[in-house]
């Protein structure tokens, strides 16, 4: 998909990888979670690098609890500590008892940032977080990843948050990368 490409990301950047359909962004970031191998060279992780991953297909949760059973799941906290962490991400009131199976991908979205935001994690990659998301839920994205002391490595298509949150961009284009 690309040839001679070389990123150097340090500890509390924020990284957009941007580029059109099919020139191998979500294969980028799985050879950076370890999920392939590139053909030719290396990829490097820094010694203590905890990752957390966003996926835009794929957010496996147990249909069957609650959105705070889901979220106590993730983060060992009690019911009333977690109440406040979840309604920063829109989860009000009685919304924390509903069943996960009744989320909209938006949500589950949300619920999965939550978790993350509260993992201690130091690198954050995201594969198109703003998918199924309306406006409010944006902000609240936007505003917790404005917050988040480690690095970031986001791919989008949505310019207005990669102008907002990623100062650093990375363009794939003809099987090159160019920062």
């Amino acid at each position: 998909l690309f040839q001679d490409v070389n990123m150097h990301i340090r500890f509390g950047e924020r990284v957009a990888i941007v580029g059109s359909n099919g020139t191998g962004k979500s294969t980028l970031l799985n050879m950076i979670l370890g999920k392939g191998e590139p053909d030719a060279g290396e990829v490097k992780l820094g010694s203590g690098v905890s990752i957390g991953y966003l996926s835009q297909h794929t957010l496996e949760m147990d249909n069957n609890r609650t959105v705070i059973e889901e979220f106590r799941d993730a983060i060992s906290v009690s019911e009333y500590d977690a109440r406040p962490m979840l309604a920063k991400f829109l989860f009000f009131g009685n919304m924390v008892f509903q069943p996960v199976r009744q989320l909209s991908g938006g949500e589950r979205m949300r619920l999965r940032l939550a978790q993350l935001m509260h993992m201690n994690h130091n690198l954050l990659i995201l594969d198109e977080p703003t998918n199924h998301l309306d406006l409010e839920a944006k902000e609240v994205m936007e505003e917790a990843l404005s917050e988040f002391p480690g690095t970031i490595i986001s791919v989008s298509h949505d310019r207005y948050f990669l102008d907002k949150i990623f100062p650093v961009t990375y363009w794939i284009c003809d099987k090159t990368m160019e920062r």
